[in-house]
């Protein structure tokens, strides 16, 4: 099969070779009006009252009907970001069509403040009507960029034109720029007039003069990048690339100018249609097909051009050489540099739209590979080359014709975007899994799930179960179903949501989304089975703020009966607790939660009622058995106090058993402190340690010194004279470390000391001859007590 070389119709242009390339055939209207908007993936045409998108091979995605458009059209163009949307400019609003299948779009009215219409709109900015205010749509919403005050007047809307950055506006006798960024306008040319603007997308603007017929380029004030005057006013004119203009001439030519006024031309025998300006070269439309004029990278050129000798050139020949002279063919690699014709085989294969030229390539590529050491990078690059060639392909197959520059430019996630517009989640699978790229394939599956159940109204929940779960098993990688799960409940599918947020793997998904859900016991149920309590706290905090108490007690009655979790986290809350324990009858939690409200508050007797009450409805509770006698004890102290306090008048209700014995300490009442002894078994213990602390604190020690000499201390003495001490009243604390016993001799003399008792310590250190311990108290003593120092002395020299 005769193949013609692909430098066959190149043409040159200074040093760099442009050509052009047929992308696909096209059926176009056979109506005579029509107007036509193409993108890198998708046009759109306009026939009567409709606009009808499609991909390049024919396939229709929607119809927009034009009629039922809330305001007047005033034109439409694709999104110059995101090329898979369609933005329609209204007369009051930006309409953007973000998705095919379904068809679904979003408005973005002007301010209500604005007293305007919409007069153009290019590259997501637009110009008013009457004050012609500039506007800029930044995606989710308009942004004032630029408010008119006389500074210029566009006269038609060739007079501007934008890029990403910054806008070109045609004054009568003005060139400004406007920046996007900053809202900064700029005068670039006075006393000039000219009648149309092109910014390409690197920022090099062209003009020209309808009159003249002259074409200027120029990057700045200062930077004129070419001059001249055409022969003939072009009917149309786009930017190659991002650095040479085309003009179509008659609708039966294109020329590409370069500097010097020298230029290339490329025929075509139909009508050319549109010209379109993209990243790598001029896409158009004649009458029957779609082609492309792009620039010749200089890998291709190395391995085409007649007469190359190239080392990619030499390695294809050498390709065809195996069949018949297998030994020249090897012998060819060791006279070249085989790393680089290897690679610019395999950068010229990405490039090529023919298979034939791609396989070609990669046969070269792959014979001299094989020759190569096995650690070299370019294996890698071998099989990177063929799985974008296979990603390529694909989307050939589904009419998305691009080539490897347009995918540079779109990116993965630009190309996934647009297929999930348009329907095709199977083409997202397999292009990721071409790629080996496992880390997008949720963000599809969640797409198209998410889609599947907003528009499968035709499917009952159990079978779009089976087809999401179907799919999920076969990507084998972290999948969002929680979140699936909460689209599937917003679109009225209660049964079908829960099931499949059961089925997410991670419980910080899972539990909130149950929650959401109202599935409260199911939520708690998941936190139990999954063993995390910080996650179980969490989800009962949520549900306490959004069900009433009853409500929330049910739930944990069913799922937490055996938890105490929340109890304990609520053990301060009484309002609460007191409820559940009551809807749940847990009596003697209850009872034990209303008793040790006794402490905060200050009527405990009225507290110990209900309790009694309580325990009296299930005297059978081994719980309450053990504590009815304490019960009957603090009743019992109860109607003491009320007694005594109505007898003497004085305030004892509502005290604890040892405040009661203080304070009958206090008041002398010696009569009722026995009675109470007697009636509660008091210890003596428990009786002198009271009566020894209250005595020392009102300074009674005549009295706490004949409670000592009464009878023997079931506690000793040395509380005696801990108390004393307490109270600073070291004289007194001196008088009962002699009754102390069971204490060393050492101790003795140091509680002497911290007693300021110095002749005690003096006389007790003499009499156990102890020379060291009178030497330290002589230490001890202050040097205004010359009289005991001399004490100590005369001690010490007797010895």
């Amino acid at each position: 099969m005769g193949v013609k070389n692909p430098s066959l119709g190149w043409e040159k242009l200074k040093d760099v070779f442009y050509r052009n390339r047929e992308l696909c055939q096209l059926s176009l209207p056979k109506e005579e009006q029509y107007k036509i908007t193409i993108s890198t993936t998708i046009l759109a045409i306009e026939i009567e009252t409709t606009l009808r998108v499609f991909q390049y091979k024919g396939e229709q995605l929607g119809i927009i009907e034009l009629k039922k458009l809330p305001s007047e059209l005033v034109c439409y163009e694709f999104d110059s970001l995101d090329e898979g949307s369609l933005v329609l400019a209204l007369s009051d609003r930006i309409r953007v069509y973000h998705n095919w299948s379904p068809l679904l779009f979003r408005d973005f009215l002007l301010p209500d403040t604005v007293q305007d219409k919409i007069w153009d709109y290019k590259n997501r900015v637009m110009v008013l009507s009457n004050s012609q205010d500039l506007y800029h749509f930044t995606g989710r919403g308009l942004r004032a960029l630029y408010k008119n005050t006389e500074n210029f007047t566009l006269l038609t809307k060739n007079h501007w034109h934008c890029n990403e950055d910054m806008v070109a506006l045609l004054d009568l006798d003005h060139v400004f720029h406007l920046s996007i960024e900053s809202g900064e306008l700029v005068s670039i040319f006075t006393d000039e007039s000219w009648h149309t603007v092109s910014v390409s997308p690197r920022g090099l603007v062209c003009l020209f003069n309808a009159k003249t017929n002259d074409l200027r380029i120029y990057k700045d004030s200062t930077t004129k990048l070419m001059e001249l005057t055409l022969e003939t006013q072009p009917s149309d004119m786009a930017w190659c690339g991002d650095d040479t203009i085309a003009c179509s001439f008659n609708r039966e030519e294109v020329r590409l100018y370069g500097p010097d006024s020298e230029y290339v031309t490329f025929w075509y025998p139909d009508e050319i249609i549109v010209l379109r300006g993209e990243s790598n070269g001029l896409r158009l439309i004649t009458g029957e097909r779609v082609d492309l004029i792009s620039k010749v990278q200089r890998f291709t050129s190395n391995i085409f051009l007649m007469g190359s000798t190239e080392p990619s050139a030499i390695l294809l020949d050498s390709v065809n050489l195996l069949s018949s002279q297998a030994p020249r063919a090897v012998e060819n690699l060791k006279i070249i540099n085989l790393d680089q014709g290897v690679a610019e085989c395999l950068d010229a294969a990405l490039e090529e739209l023919e298979p034939y030229w791609q396989k070609k390539l990669l046969a070269a590529a792959a014979f001299g590979k094989s020759s190569l050491p096995k650690d070299s990078q370019l294996s890698k690059v071998f099989v990177e080359t063929c799985n974008k060639l296979r990603v390529l392909n694909v989307l050939t197959e589904k009419g998305m014709i691009i080539t490897s520059s347009n995918l540079l430019d779109i990116t993965l996630d630009g190309l996934i975007a647009r297929l999930i517009k348009t329907g095709n989640f199977y083409e997202c699978i397999q292009i990721t899994k071409f790629l080996k790229d496992r880390a997008r394939l949720a963000f599809i599956f969640k797409s198209w799930a998410n889609s599947k159940i907003a528009f499968s109204a035709d499917l009952d929940d159990e079978d779009l179960f089976k087809a999401i779960i179907k799919l999920a098993e076969g990507l084998s990688v972290q999948l969002p179903l929680a979140e699936i799960g909460l689209t599937a409940f917003s679109e009225g599918r209660p049964a079908l949501a829960k099931q499949l947020v059961l089925k997410e793997p991670l419980p910080d998904l899972e539990l909130p989304s149950l929650i959401e859900l109202d599935e409260y016991e199911l939520a708690l149920k998941e936190g139990r089975r999954r063993e995390i309590p910080g996650m179980i706290m969490s989800i009962l905090l949520i549900m306490r703020k959004q069900l009433t108490t009853s409500q929330f007690t049910k739930v944990i009655t069913l799922v937490m009966q055996d938890n105490q979790l929340y109890t304990y986290y609520a053990r301060h809350d009484d309002g609460f607790l007191f409820d559940f324990y009551r809807q749940t009858d847990q009596l003697s939690n209850l009872a034990h939660h209303i008793w040790g409200q006794e402490a905060r508050n200050k009527n405990p007797a009225e507290y110990l009622r209900q309790v009694e009450e309580l325990y009296n409805r299930d005297p059978q509770d081994n719980l309450i058995k053990n504590d009815q006698p304490l019960l009957r004890r603090q009743s019992e102290l109860y109607a003491f106090q009320k007694d005594v306090s109505h007898l003497l008048q004085v305030d004892m209700e509502n005290m604890n058993l040892n405040g009661t014995i203080e304070l009958l300490v206090k008041l002398r009442l010696d009569k009722q402190l026995n009675s109470l002894i007697k009636k509660f078994k008091i210890t003596d213990r428990k009786l002198y340690h009271i009566k020894c602390k209250v005595l020392a604190q009102q300074n009674r020690f005549d009295d706490l010194f004949k409670f000592a000499q009464e009878r023997k201390s079931p506690i000793g003495y040395h509380p005696f004279y801990k108390y004393c001490l307490k109270q600073k009243r070291k004289k007194e604390a001196a008088v009962y470390v002699r009754m102390i016993s069971g204490i060393s001799y050492e101790k003795r003399i140091e509680m002497y000391l911290r007693c300021d008792s110095y002749n005690d310590a003096i006389n007790l250190a003499s009499k156990e001859k102890d020379i060291p311990s009178l030497k330290n108290i002589y230490k001890t003593i202050p040097s205004n007590e010359p009289q005991l120092k001399a004490l100590v002395s005369e001690a010490m020299s007797k010895l």
